[in-house]
């Protein structure tokens, strides 16, 4: 009995270590939750070649990196998921890197079809040779970049200088919560999902519908036919926001070959200067960036079986007026942050967004938190910095739009003496 009961222990041992050694080769290197207002919309998690516990370390890497997203929220409209990256990418890399990937930041963004939902899994798996990216969804190829710079401007908007939260970020790098990790290994995508991208690819043909028509009484006659201005800016406002991540300097690894080419990919020029203001008032960063805002949408009717309406439509021109443009907004802002003394005083820090509408003309149409601090002294300076940059500039003509919103985030932190 006790031989029994000792090889059954052993079995039991074997599979469990069999279990473990099979969790630890599949789970990433860091997995965070982004959570807007209070509500958690997916789960991030970062592959990388080697472990790392700076983002420079991650930057210099190349090859064999990925990052994933495992939605969780019931709905995440494609349009917002572009919107999401896009307005971190055009505060958080330099012009040049930009203008570099323009066309590949197009060609990404424009591959998405419809909305994604609970369980589906965007992979973003950079090549082993670091020039370009394969990106998958739900398993199955959506789309392939060949640009050597990509990944690491995608990789910006989570690990960088100021990421959606400094939790977040330390998350990725190898701190976090072992709940979050279990949750991310178990997601798994619905049957029905499988096969999204090829609906995407090959929509089926719709029928036109030959049947001679009914007419209606004049009397009765009234029209159905939606408009773009029926669409209302209030009720999509909890569906636009980004946090945002200025990439740091990218560190030489000297034994690695560089990749070809690739085009730095550093902030822009004026997060050094706000750096100094910084230091000027005792505090090690204030990091302000805000996110792009409404990018043009089409209301074309999907063949798939409910229609999307949030859907990219980007150019190279479209992206770079709106990259332009919100780097304008970041500067007039952020020139306005004063550190409150009392706020400095107590030692209150804490990371903020706000998210901002803006009219045609630049007024301020609304203001919405989607991130406080918890002390009403710093959430209350960046409500006066946006009310004092206001009226900011008029939406450009090519926008096409008569709102914009950004969101700006910014992080309160003392200088450690």
């Amino acid at each position: 009995m006790k031989r029994t009961v000792f090889r059954c222990s052993a079995l039991i041992a074997a599979l469990m270590l069999t279990l473990l050694t099979h969790r630890a080769a599949a789970a990433p290197d860091g997995v965070a939750p982004y959570i807007e207002l209070q509500r958690e919309l997916f789960l991030a998690g970062l592959y990388l070649a080697e472990p790392a516990t700076s983002a420079q370390q991650a930057i210099a890497q190349y090859g064999s990196r990925s990052m994933e997203i495992r939605f969780v929220a019931d709905q995440m409209t494609a349009g917002k998921l572009s919107r999401l990256f896009l307005q971190s990418i055009a505060i958080n890399n330099s012009v040049a890197a930009q203008r570099a990937s323009g066309k590949s930041l197009a060609t990404f963004f424009n591959a998405f079809k419809g909305s994604l939902r609970a369980g589906d899994i965007l992979a973003i798996s950079e090549r082993t040779d670091g020039g370009g990216v394969n990106v998958y969804l739900n398993q199955q190829p959506l789309v392939n970049i060949t640009d050597p710079n990509f990944f690491n401007l995608l990789l910006a908007t989570w690990i960088g200088s100021v990421p959606p939260s400094r939790e977040f970020k330390h998350a990725l790098l190898g701190n976090s919560a072992p709940g979050d990790i279990v949750r991310y290994i178990q997601l798994s995508t619905a049957e029905d999902r499988l096969s999204l991208v090829e609906q995407w690819q090959n929509p089926a043909p719709v029928v036109a519908n030959t049947a001679e028509p009914i007419q209606a009484p004049a009397q009765q006659s009234v029209s159905t036919v939606p408009t773009q201005a029926a669409s209302s800016v209030a009720s999509e406002q909890a569906e636009r926001q980004l946090s945002i991540a200025a990439i740091p300097e990218p560190v030489a690894d000297a034994a690695k070959p560089a990749p070809p080419t690739p085009v730095a990919a550093n902030p822009l020029a004026i997060e050094s200067e706000l750096e100094d203001e910084a230091v000027e008032l005792g505090v090690a960063s204030i990091a302000s960036n805000p996110l792009l805002a409404e990018a043009s949408q089409s209301m074309a009717l999907s063949a798939s079986p409910e229609p999307e309406e949030d859907l990219p439509d980007f150019s190279v021109q479209s992206l770079e007026l709106l990259q332009d443009y919100t780097a304008q907004l970041v500067a007039l802002t952020h020139a306005e942050i004063k550190y409150p003394r009392r706020a400095m005083k107590l030692q209150q820090t804490g990371s903020v967004r706000m998210a901002v509408v803006l009219g045609s003309k630049g007024a301020v149409l609304e203001v919405q938190p989607l991130l406080e601090s918890g002390y009403k002294q710093l959430d209350d300076a960046v409500r006066r910095a946006i009310e004092n940059a206001a009226p900011y500039p008029a939406i450009p003509a090519g926008l096409m739009t008569e709102h914009f919103e950004f969101v700006f985030p910014i992080t309160f932190m003392l200088e450690h003496s």
